[in-house]
């Protein structure tokens, strides 16, 4: 039995060696919701085709996927999401992809906490092949359950979802400029102060 025992020990590393993109994404997935629903203590770790990026504390965890097919690869990370009793759906409203080949939201029952789980397949050549984000809102998002038009991505293509898509109205700040302004001159003539300051 000991022997059986130790044989056993010594072949998880090896397995775990040769773990494919496929099961490391689903089970990085599954550790990441496990993380934000159960707060199980997953912390920032990277495989050999994998990434979990998490922050204690925080609502938030990201897997990272730069190896396998993106179709194979999505299944994967789609079987995660939904084998979770919080039952996830598609979002109602769709967003556009952006940077990305793809992007989908997926939202738990609206009698649950607010979580939603963002999946961006990314394009050939760019690096990673898919980015799975789960957060939770604190608030459930409208777009869960409603159709609010195309939601458009920024610039980045990192727009968390979760987020007021902004308007074409609305004001953008720009940077504020090192270079001092230049005034400029008035016709009306200016007339030398006259008496002290007081």
């Amino acid at each position: 039995m000991r022997t059986l025992a130790l044989s056993t020990l010594l072949l998880v590393p090896a397995l775990a060696a040769h773990a494919d993109p496929v099961q490391e994404a689903r089970s990085a997935t599954a550790a990441c919701l496990s993380a934000v629903f159960d707060g199980a203590p997953v912390q920032t770790i990277q495989g050999d085709d994998v990434a979990i990026y998490r922050k204690p504390g925080e609502p938030t965890c990201t897997v990272s996927v730069w190896a396998g097919e993106p179709v194979v690869i999505r299944d994967a990370v789609l079987t995660a999401i939904k084998r979770r009793t919080e039952v996830f759906a598609p979002a109602r409203t769709a967003w556009e992809p952006g940077l990305f080949a793809s992007r989908e939201v997926f939202c738990n029952l609206p009698s649950r906490r607010a979580v939603i789980a963002l999946v961006d397949t990314h394009k050939p050549g760019r690096g990673d092949v898919l980015t799975v984000t789960v957060v939770e809102t604190g608030k459930r998002d409208d777009r869960c359950d409603r159709d609010m038009g195309l939601q458009k991505a920024t610039a980045t293509g990192e727009a968390a979802p979760a987020t007021p898509v902004a308007k074409a109205t609305d004001v953008i700040e720009l940077p504020a400029s090192d270079r001092p302004v230049k005034k400029k001159k008035s016709w009306i003539p200016t007339f030398p102060k006259i008496g002290k300051e007081p």
